[in-house]
């Protein structure tokens, strides 16, 4: 009964699914038939001892019955299923067909009757046997009608139900991809567009060796932007050659005002990161830490595994937040808040402090899992 409304679809492979589900339905309707036939056949041995399988026999005949009415019921149920604009006409159908049904699962079951109680041998004629039966049988005959489709109706809503939650989260599934994939392109521009203007600036100052050397980092930033566009996630190994790289342009651009200290923990080089994840965050700790200093600044980047999570630091020593150093607000900051919400929820994310002495940590919190090694 669970395959009820397969039919609404037609094809090869819906036929193919419908007849496994309906042999699935007939013999759990069996063996349903079997345990009420049971207590049955045990009352009628013990007021009278023999003959036990003759007695269960007899008792599941009837369901036999509606086993060979199976189908029928089902396709019933399957073109008036009682749901939708037309309840109240599609349920009085349903009712009317029940009284047909019922009749007809008498009037199958009156030959094998006829047979198990000897009609004939005890001079009862068939039509009076049929009535006899119809009698008995018609008013539990109909109620076990309304019984199957109360639970056909049942089994039909809850794989409704389940249909729906399946394509709700497909949905939610895919508006979070298509959020992340919005994400990632707004921050290939904005990283790109700093490591331009850090060049332009070498540029200016006329600085031309280190500004042609910068272009070279450059061009390995930008074929590693393009090869992993579209990746969400990557390794912390790759994600930190990636801040090597800008850090080195970086560097050319501040020379000695800038120092920088790179300490992964050696057993999260394999973690999954979101791609781009660190490089916002240490832009942001150059823009409001380094360059607002007259004096050497310094840039501390570590990560560390703590149980089940992955903790990424970016210290620098600006003048802080409340200091007026800002950095909280900017497109790396809030796109990499945004993108760890996507990801993984709100039970991870970004934050920001100051430091008593003096600057500010930003601190990602992950979930820690470890990609696949490669065999290529």
């Amino acid at each position: 009964m669970s395959n009820g409304g397969a039919g609404e679809t037609g094809g090869t492979p819906e036929r193919s699914v419908r007849q496994p589900a309906t042999l699935k339905v007939w013999a759990l309707g069996m063996a349903a038939g079997t345990l009420g036939a049971l207590p049955h056949a045990l009352r009628a041995y013990a007021q009278e001892p023999h003959d036990f399988l003759f007695k269960l026999a007899v008792e599941l005949v009837p369901y036999s019955a509606w086993a060979l009415l199976g189908p029928v019921i089902l396709a019933v149920f399957q073109r008036v299923p009682p749901e939708g604009p037309r309840l109240a006409r599609h349920l009085g159908v349903l009712l009317v067909a029940g009284a047909g049904l019922a009749w007809l699962h008498v009037l199958l079951l009156a030959p094998a009757m006829a047979v198990l109680h000897q009609w004939s041998e005890r001079g009862v004629s068939f039509l009076a046997g049929l009535r006899d039966l119809l009698l008995a049988r018609g008013a539990v005959a109909y109620f076990e009608y309304l019984l199957f489709l109360a639970a056909w109706t049942a089994l039909r809503s809850a794989r409704r139900l389940r249909e729906r939650e399946l394509a709700e989260s497909r949905l939610k599934t895919r508006l979070a991809e298509s959020r992340l994939q919005a994400l990632r392109a707004q921050l290939d521009p904005h990283f790109l567009f700093n490591s331009l203007n850090a060049v332009t600036g070498l540029i200016r100052q006329q600085r031309n060796p280190e500004a042609v050397e910068a272009l070279v980092e450059l061009g390995h930033l930008l074929r590693a932007s393009l090869e992993g566009r579209g990746d969400h996630e990557v390794s912390l190994e790759d994600e930190l050659d990636l801040v090597r790289r800008y850090l080195g342009i970086e560097q050319l651009r501040f020379g000695d005002r800038l120092e920088v200290r790179l300490e992964p923990g050696p057993d999260t080089l394999r973690a999954r990161v979101p791609a781009l994840i660190l490089q916002p965050l240490v832009e942001n700790a150059i823009k409001h830490g380094t360059a607002r200093r007259a004096t050497r600044g310094h840039i501390h980047v570590r990560s560390e595994r703590r149980g089940d999570r992955l903790r990424l630091e970016v210290r620098d020593d600006g003048p802080g937040l409340r200091a007026g150093g800002g950095g909280g607000t900017g497109i790396g900051v809030a796109n990499t808040r945004d993108r760890i919400r996507q990801l993984h929820g709100n039970e991870y994310g970004l934050t920001l402090e100051d430091l008593p002495e003096g600057g500010v940590l930003a601190r990602v919190e992950l979930p820690f899992d470890e990609l696949e090694r490669s065999n290529g």
